[in-house]
């Protein structure tokens, strides 16, 4: 075949051109219509279509069929109960939160919605560097506790430390489309003893302590969820054993024994 001869679509059997389809690893092609519903994004790049079996196109497919229109209807019933500025909404009532689009938007038509529990850990970095963090199973540690100002460690210069050039957020994530949303305070350079970086700095605080919140009341949730299933766990188990020395098969002593060693006493 030639370099500008169509080529035939795996999936919809549609024939391509050179400039409307997509070469797979093993060989096939897909069209760009294709291509469009599998949804390329920061986690799914088109290097990772490209190792994909035609099953494994299918799949993600509908993956993404599935996340867009779950997350229609996550818009269409967010009721924001916590607003940091125009940064970002959370909604305690369904734990869900959004980035808005814009700083002072109140559109989020065409924002994606999170799930509290997607969250791993969240990072602030100033200028590239790592000054405060937390996230599941980790204590809030850095600028959070005692003030972003000041707490870069190591400073070049004495430039360095009174301009913030860049002010931003990582979240990172179990979305499989989103593992990593960066969210953007300041994008050019302020005096850190000025309005904005102070106002900013606000903002960091407040964001950081909801986040850290709602992984603390996951973390809880979490284990309250590991109790009970223990204690269900056992229960099953001494039923289980209970019915065994109905028949016969054990005795009242080998019953009581593994009664008590299943609820630990």
């Amino acid at each position: 075949m030639g370099l500008f001869s169509k080529e035939k679509c795996i999936l919809c059997g549609a024939e391509a051109g050179v400039l409307g389809r997509t070469k797979l690893n093993d060989g096939t092609f897909l069209c760009s219509n294709c291509v469009a519903k599998i949804g390329i994004s920061k986690g799914f790049t088109a290097n990772t279509l490209k190792g994909l079996s035609l099953d494994g196109i299918k799949e993600r497919i509908e993956y993404h069929e599935k996340d867009v229109k779950e997350n229609l209807e996550r818009v269409a019933n967010f009721n924001a109960t916590y607003k940091v500025g125009g940064y970002i909404w959370f909604d305690d009532n369904h734990k869900w939160f959004l980035f808005p689009k814009g700083t002072f938007s109140s559109k989020i038509n065409n924002c994606y919605v999170f799930k509290y529990d997607e969250i791993v850990n969240f990072e602030v970095l100033e200028d590239g560097t790592v000054i405060t963090k937390g996230g599941l199973g980790k204590a809030l540690v850095g600028g959070a506790i005692f003030g972003l100002a000041g707490i870069i460690a190591g400073g070049t210069s004495k430039k360095t430390k009174e301009i913030c050039n860049k002010l931003e957020i990582k979240v990172t994530t179990r979305n499989q489309d989103r593992p990593v949303v960066y969210l953007n305070l300041i994008n050019t350079g302020f005096k850190k003893s000025g309005f904005v970086y102070k106002q900013a700095s606000k903002s960091v605080q407040d964001i950081l302590s909801k986040f850290q919140i709602i992984v603390d009341q996951l973390e809880q949730e979490k284990g309250v969820t590991k109790e009970l299933t223990s204690g269900i766990s056992s229960a099953d188990e001494i039923k289980k054993f209970k019915e065994l020395l109905d028949m016969g098969a054990i005795t009242q002593e080998e019953f009581d024994a593994k009664k008590k060693e299943l609820l630990g006493l």
